[in-house]
């Protein structure tokens, strides 16, 4: 991404900076809930967060607040509950948990708030209160314990048998034992999408770079981390850091938008742990390889496709470009935006534990995008997350658009 780009962007993240109003405060991250206590009062509640500011139409923004219909569950309800809680108006509740967890954490409220407190660190506290919820008896969602529960006895939360998870190895998948450079799969490409495994797999043999792929990779602990279970999330961390540097991991490629925001963020700011190891998503990768002229493409696809920014590269992580830039790369590929793109994008209703225990939202945001993909009268849905993909194949009736993975595009077209 040019510097010019970049400086839309607050550091490290795809929230946009505000420029027509004083800096916010210095404050810091990934604190408990009584750090952002007098950041509360400011919320007006003006029912910005629930529309992208500025924009034409200024279209929906938030699947919890409209599929809930109530106040309570867009950020400035959430902000008075907060509130409320912190200034012990109120009591935890189950009812006040299931507020707090029908919410995808996708960020896009905050992106719309204009103040500036509020629009650059609401995210910590609606996370804080999930960790809250948690160290009161009332979080996770039965849903989410269940997976969790499986994360610690299988090391994924998909109730699959770990030893399985690299069944899909086949023989013309080349590896280097001694590798400095780990492809961490990731649960739901190792077990749900393993086209995109593959795919993955066969690019990096394409470029000839010595990889490999842990015997005994487990769960990044994002699942676990996002559901307020922070304390097992982080002796997850731990393990994997420890798994990594036995093996004598330096760099680290992911495929999975999830995986790379816990490895690249999670791991050193909120568990405190600097493994001191590279983290690159594919998508930046390849743009890399692309410039430096190491990448070759042998043919073009003609199609129209459409590109679905995940959350938690997108506005966590600020990478919007680069997959772009790796698709416009592709001859033939005709790239056309969904209105609601970047930094305004709509989530696919998967992320924060929502799709296991709240499915009837997960639902409702995932037939919005794929509605709003179809209007662009596109042939795919382009993406570079595999719990997005996998949404959306879900939800898709009779195959009415396709969905592939960047991954899968690039390996069709790549020099062997």
């Amino acid at each position: 991404m040019s510097e010019e780009k970049s400086n839309i962007y607050l550091k490290d993240k795809g929230i946009s900076k505000l420029t027509h109003i004083p800096d916010q405060q210095i404050l810091d991250r990934n604190k408990d809930l009584e750090y952002y206590q007098e950041l509360l009062y400011q919320c007006g509640k003006c029912g910005t967060c629930r529309t992208a500011y500025h924009e034409n139409g200024w279209p929906r923004i938030c699947p919890s607040g409209d599929f809930g219909n109530f106040e309570a569950y867009y950020l400035g309800g959430k902000n008075l509950l907060t509130w409320a809680i912190m200034s012990d108006r109120l009591k935890w509740t189950e009812n006040l948990a299931n507020i707090f967890y029908q919410c995808s954490v996708c960020l896009a409220c905050i992106q719309q708030c204009q103040i500036p407190e509020i629009h650059y660190f609401a995210g910590e506290w609606l996370m804080a209160m999930r960790e809250q919820a948690v160290q009161k008896g009332f979080g996770p969602m039965p849903e989410q314990k269940r997976y969790s529960e499986h994360v610690a006895l299988e090391y994924n939360p998909y109730m699959e048998k770990h030893n399985e998870r690299t069944n899909w190895i086949t023989s013309d998948i080349k590896q280097t034992q001694n590798a400095k450079l780990a492809y961490f799969v990731g649960c739901t490409t190792s077990y749900r999408e393993q086209n995109i495994a593959k795919a993955t797999s066969e690019i990096l043999n394409s470029l000839q770079v010595d990889f490999k792929i842990l015997n005994d990779e487990r769960c990044c602990g994002s699942p676990v981390y996002m559901t307020g279970q922070t304390e097992k999330a982080k002796k997850i961390a731990e393990t994997n850091v420890e798994i990594f540097k036995n093996e004598g991991i330096e760099k680290i490629i992911t495929s999975c938008a999830g995986c790379y925001r816990t490895l690249k963020e999670t791991y050193p700011k909120k568990f405190g742990i600097d493994h001191g190891i590279e983290v690159l998503h594919l998508p930046e990768f390849l743009l890399q390889k692309i410039n430096d002229g190491e990448i070759e493409f042998t043919n073009g696809i003609n199609m129209k496709i459409t590109y679905h920014d995940p959350c938690h590269i997108g506005r966590h992580m600020g990478i919007y470009e680069q997959p772009r830039e790796v698709l416009q790369k592709i001859p033939g590929i005709e790239l056309i935006e969904m209105p609601r793109n970047r930094h305004n994008a709509w989530c696919c209703g998967s992320g924060g534990g929502v799709r296991s225990a709240f499915k009837d939202l997960s639902g409702f945001a995932a037939n919005e995008r794929i509605k709003e993909a179809k209007e662009t009268e596109t042939s795919a849905i382009v993406s570079c997350c595999p719990f997005c993909l996998n949404q959306f194949k879900t939800n898709i009736d009779n195959n009415e658009i396709q969905t592939f993975d960047l991954s899968e595009l690039v390996n069709k077209v790549i020099k062997k």
